[in-house]
C-alpha cells in the first residue's frame, strides 16, 4: 500500500488519560473504478478506555465513476461515522483482515483506517439516480434521456 498515515499513538496505549484529536486530510486510493479526487476530510477523536483504543468521529469524502446503469459520470460524498475499538494487544498488522491491521505497534495508520471506511461505505455500485433507467439493451441509448425507438 503507498498510503501510509501513520501517527503515535503510544501515549494514550500507555494508559494515560489523555485524548488525540485528529484533523487532516487524507488520500484515497481509486479502487474498482470508483476515484476518490480529493483527499479525505477526516476527524478522529481517539482514547484508551478499559486496554482499547477507541475512535470516534468522522470521514467525508468525494467518489467519482461511472454509473452502473447509464454510464453518466457520478459524483457523490461519501460520510462515515467512525465509531471504533481496537485491541492493541490482540492481532497482527501484518494481516490484512485482521482487526489491528491499522495498528503497528504504537502508530494508528490513519491513510489506511480512512481508506477501510470510505471503502465500507461506498455503494456496490455508483448510480446517478435512485430510478436511473440505464441504457437500452437494442441501441444503447441513454433511457434517462428519454425514449429511443427501438421496439421494446
Amino acid at each position: 500500500m503507498t498510503r501510509s498515515h501513520r501517527i503515535d499513538i503510544g501515549g494514550l496505549l500507555a494508559g494515560s488519560r489523555q485524548r488525540l484529536v485528529l484533523d487532516d486530510a487524507v488520500t484515497i486510493e481509486a479502487f474498482e473504478g470508483i476515484a476518490f479526487p480529493d483527499p479525505a476530510r477526516v476527524h478522529l477523536e481517539m482514547r484508551c478506555v478499559d486496554r482499547m483504543l477507541t475512535i470516534e468521529g468522522t470521514v467525508d469524502a468525494r467518489a467519482q465513476g461511472p454509473c452502473d446503469g447509464c454510464l453518466d459520470d457520478v459524483d457523490r460524498s461519501i460520510h462515515v461515522d467512525v465509531e471504533e475499538r481496537f485491541d492493541p494487544r490482540v492481532g497482527d498488522a501484518r494481516d490484512p483482515f485482521g482487526e489491528g491491521n491499522v495498528l503497528h505497534g504504537d502508530r494508528l495508520d490513519v491513510g489506511d483506517l480512512a481508506q477501510q471506511l470510505v471503502l465500507s461505505a461506498v455503494p456496490m455500485g455508483l448510480r446517478c439516480r435512485e430510478n436511473c433507467a440505464g441504457l437500452c439493451g437494442v441501441c444503447g441509448a441513454n433511457r434517462n434521456a428519454g425514449d429511443c425507438s427501438c421496439d421494446r
